[in-house]
């Protein structure tokens, strides 16, 4: 987009932080090209204030209906693998119905699990053949697209097949169990991202609101988005660090592991540089 400088995408949050000339563009005009990419977007400054509320609320939905899918998905898989299991290892078990084997049953049994719980592969390879491009939606829908129709030539056409010398055979079970398994993963991508997001705002949470700058030799309390360049900012001890920062004057040593992953803290001089989520110095 014309007036774009950069834009960080974090996909473990789902966010997207762009920086533009409004001159340019403006937010809309963004969200469009996200949205024509075959992505949805959302302004954050559009949003209420119960934003994570909401996102949690979306997140439970998403994780909600993929385990619905994959419940379906899952046992009609079972019973596809059941019934081809005789054909497959060229023995007869008793345990399991010959009609388990139908291939019209299993036409029933997979069309469904192709087409609702699969439905989001084929939605997401439209969008991405309309953009002349392709991704792991479009190999999914491909290669579960193929084994159906393939299966369902062979049922509902199989002189197409005799006419050539060949046998015609049915692929239901492997179109239905790559769709269910890839659900399966799915669910779990959506719960680690759930669980990422969460963490994200814990240690966002740990940032401080407002800062103690002095200006014009006075002590003033300011929300840190106030903050400014060269600004002087006083932390006390047992007081979290609340920007970037250098240090003018005064040492300590500040706990930095959340940042680093260092566990011992380390000790702070004048013009040494301070990270804003460090916890309190001491």
């Amino acid at each position: 987009v014309p007036g774009v400088t950069e834009c960080q995408v974090n996909f473990g949050a789902e966010q997207a932080t762009v920086q533009y000339n409004p001159q340019q563009t403006d937010p809309k005009t963004i969200q469009g090209a996200v949205v024509s990419a075959g992505y949805q977007a959302f302004p954050l400054e559009e949003m209420n204030t119960g934003q994570d509320d909401e996102e949690k609320k979306s997140r439970q939905a998403e994780t909600l209906d993929l385990k619905r899918k994959i419940w379906v998905g899952g046992v009609f898989s079972v019973l596809l693998i059941l019934g081809v299991i005789p054909e497959m290892l060229g023995i007869n078990l008793s345990f399991i119905p010959a009609w388990l084997g139908n291939p019209w049953l299993q036409l029933i049994l997979t069309t469904p699990v192709l087409f609702w719980c699969g439905q989001s592969f084929f939605i997401g390879s439209w969008k991405a053949f309309k953009r002349h491009t392709a991704t792991m939606d479009t190999l999914i829908a491909l290669g579960t697209g193929v084994a159906y129709f393939y299966s369902l030539l062979g049922l509902l056409a199989p002189s197409f097949f005799t006419t050539e010398g060949l046998t015609p055979h049915v692929y239901f079970e492997v179109a239905a169990t790559v769709t269910t398994l890839i659900l399966l993963g799915r669910l779990f991508e959506s719960i680690a991202k759930g669980e990422t997001s969460e963490a994200i705002r814990k240690l966002m949470g740990l940032q401080a609101k407002n800062a103690r700058v002095i200006r014009n030799g006075k002590e003033l309390d300011i929300p840190i988005e106030e903050v400014i360049l060269e600004d002087i900012i006083v932390v006390r001890p047992g007081e979290k660090i609340p920007v970037d920062g250098e240090i003018v004057e005064g040492s300590s040593s500040i706990d930095e592991a959340m940042v680093t992953g260092e566990s011992v803290a380390v000790k702070k001089q004048p013009k040494d540089c301070l990270l804003y989520i460090s916890p309190s110095p001491r």
